[in-house]
């Protein structure tokens, strides 16, 4: 009976080895073949993103300790104003934003890719002010063009402003719309509705058409912008764009993601969360219902042994439209003195010039591998962490071949934004269904040193929970050879 016992045990622990490891294999031998309807019968497509230089860079070509200086030739290229509570510094980050080419009325344009605004806008024909050899909008070349008026039931605010016409609407009076946005642009123009394409998917929708632009809005980097913020939960803002489409089709689920790699390009995935530019699982954390923003509750903000309280990080927001990471002016104050306390052996952190407070960067990615990883936590026990490669955005010069690492992390006020910083090498997912974000890691950036959500070397042991996979003992099946070998003793 012991050596039938011995060997019932040995049986059922090999059962349970080949189960898990099946199991395994069943989750990531993966169909790569493009899916354009998800199994519950929900319409997705996907549309290819670039990530464009926001500025000529030009480095002096004069490099003293792995250090690089941005040439001050028009210093205004580097003067923003990251969220309109009258700051105004030299940063050398903002470098980039992410491109989409879509198709409205028959005619194309690249759009920035903005999910902290609400109102495509692209400039209208007659507009004195937009920049010119650009495409325009021309009504008069779509047969599916409308003017919306201001009686309509669809004039509707820009997420800046109500419709200035509601204050004197007359029977000739057609539906306005003013957007201020943070870097400091202003535009005005007229809402219109015309069908637009996304990768072979047509609907009408509603967007602004520009007859003034003052500011640096866009161009050249872009026509204009595609707004992808919140409007299903507010009735008094102009749908987007994709917030239109999935009105007009029950069969298109609002929900969206942007995958960001390290090679100047992504995927923005509509209608669908796309499992070809993940892996692993995706971690949830509730959108906080107010607001036309993508607002997340911070719960921890840790730069390896040193926490930050979370409420001092503000109101947090994930924002593509934004290329850095803005963090509050008391957050980002400890986070510079953190850095000055345990990395001065390190060139340009503590002595002039700073990486921090002028245009001077790194040489190579080797200056800055000491430098830390920055964790942060969300509601529902999200841990997202931020390697140096990230925040230390890989800029492109005009001069061939040359590159520079600059600070990408900015200081604002009361507000922390989540922008492409922090986006870069993961999934982030935007479920207006669920009304959630989440983020996963990028299926090409485990190999990059992406921050892994489920290395427990990045994190403290206590965030993690056992998730339950089939390659675990059960604790009846362990508690059933526990007894078995007792049985033989």
């Amino acid at each position: 009976m012991k050596l039938s016992n011995i060997l019932l045990v040995i049986f059922l622990l090999s059962i349970n080895i080949i189960k898990g490891s099946t199991s395994e294999l069943n989750t990531y031998n993966l169909n790569t073949d493009d899916i354009e309807q998800d199994e519950d019968g929900d319409l997705g497509f996907d549309l290819p993103l670039t990530i464009e230089s926001r500025y000529s860079v030009e480095f002096d070509r004069s490099i003293e300790n792995g250090m690089m200086t941005l040439k001050p030739t028009q210093p205004s290229n580097y003067k923003r104003n990251p969220l309109s509570k009258n700051i105004d510094v030299d940063m050398q980050g903002n470098f980039y934003q992410i491109n989409v080419n879509v198709l409205i009325g028959q005619q194309k344009f690249i759009l920035q890719v903005d999910t902290g605004s609400t109102l495509t806008a692209i400039p209208l024909k007659g507009c004195n002010t937009c920049k010119d050899e650009r495409p325009i909008y021309d009504p008069a070349l779509s047969p599916t063009s409308q003017l919306i008026p201001c009686s309509s039931e669809k004039c509707l605010g820009s997420g800046s402003a109500s419709p200035s016409c509601k204050l004197h609407q007359n029977a000739k009076s057609t539906c306005d719309f003013i957007i201020l946005y943070g870097d400091g642009s202003k535009i005005k123009g007229k809402v219109f509705s015309d069908e637009i394409s996304l990768n072979g998917v047509n609907s009408v929708v509603y967007f602004g058409a520009n007859v003034e632009e003052l500011g640096t809005f866009e161009y050249p980097r872009a026509d204009g912008i595609m707004g992808l913020g919140r409007t299903s939960n507010n009735k008094n803002l102009v749908p987007t764009i994709f917030d239109s489409m999935v009105r007009a089709n029950s069969s298109i689920k609002n929900v969206f993601g942007i995958y960001l790699d390290y090679h100047g390009q992504g995927y923005l995935s509509l209608g669908k969360i796309n499992h070809h530019y993940y892996t692993g699982s995706i971690q949830y954390t509730p959108i906080q219902p107010a607001g036309p923003f993508y607002a997340i509750k911070p719960t921890s903000f840790r730069v390896d042994n040193t926490s930050f309280p979370a409420n001092s990080m503000g109101q947090v927001i994930v924002d593509s439209g934004t290329s850095d990471l803005i963090l509050t002016s008391r957050v980002y104050d400890h986070l510079i003195a953190y850095f000055r306390k345990h990395f001065c052996h390190i060139d340009m952190v503590c002595n002039y010039p700073s990486i921090f407070s002028s245009r001077v960067c790194f040489e190579k990615e080797e200056d800055f591998a000491s430098f830390p990883w920055l964790h942060f936590g969300f509601e529902g026990g999200v841990r997202i962490a931020i390697p140096p490669k990230n925040y230390m955005i890989k800029t492109e010069s005009n001069q061939q071949g040359v590159f520079g690492y600059c600070w990408g992390i900015d200081r604002g006020d009361d507000m922390t934004i989540l922008g492409d910083v922090f986006m870069r090498g993961y999934y982030t997912i935007f479920d207006n269904v669920e009304n959630r974000v989440g983020f996963a890691i990028g299926k090409n950036s485990k190999n990059s040193n992406v921050g892994d959500i489920t290395d427990i070397d990045q994190f403290d042991p206590t965030y993690y929970r056992n998730d339950g996979n089939n390659n675990y003992f059960s604790f009846s099946f362990i508690s059933f050879i526990l007894i078995n070998l007792i049985l033989l003793l």
